[in-house]
């Protein structure tokens, strides 16, 4: 769920929502990204390094929910896999919230649960993004 960073920023961080032409794999949860479904690509340049990292629906929006708790200390990060070994209620001592709980039974490809779409569009996408039929 979190890493700890040594203080060094990113010299490059771009990241943007595509809608797929190819099959791409998700960085955390490796099911395949199939072409017409949306994800969410990060490119960044660290200690001079290029990476890009892609994330299924799912995985981005757990991903952004998690960075958005992660506001106390600025050394702290969300793990890009998701994959830190922290259960939620360890980490913040409550469960998840309904509409990130979920997501544990969505299948790629089907769209988003009904209440993950309206808290995403509050918080995550502008409005106009729709989740692509299937």
């Amino acid at each position: 769920m979190s890493q700890y960073g040594d203080g060094d920023y990113c010299s490059v961080w771009k990241d943007r929502w595509v809608t797929a032409r190819k099959e791409h794999t998700c960085k955390a949860c490796a099911e395949t990204i199939l072409p017409g479904h949306r994800y969410h690509v990060t490119f960044y340049i660290f200690d001079g390094e290029p990476h890009t990292t892609k994330r299924c629906e799912r995985c981005e929006t757990i991903f952004e929910h998690l960075s958005g708790r992660m506001v106390d200390d600025p050394e702290e990060f969300c793990d890009e896999r998701l994959a830190c070994g922290h259960e939620y209620e360890e980490r913040w001592r409550e469960p998840p919230p309904e509409h990130i709980a979920a997501l544990a039974f969505w299948l790629p490809g089907e769209p988003l649960p009904v209440q993950v779409v309206a808290k995403s569009d509050e918080q995550v996408r502008p409005a106009t993004d729709e989740t692509p039929e299937r």
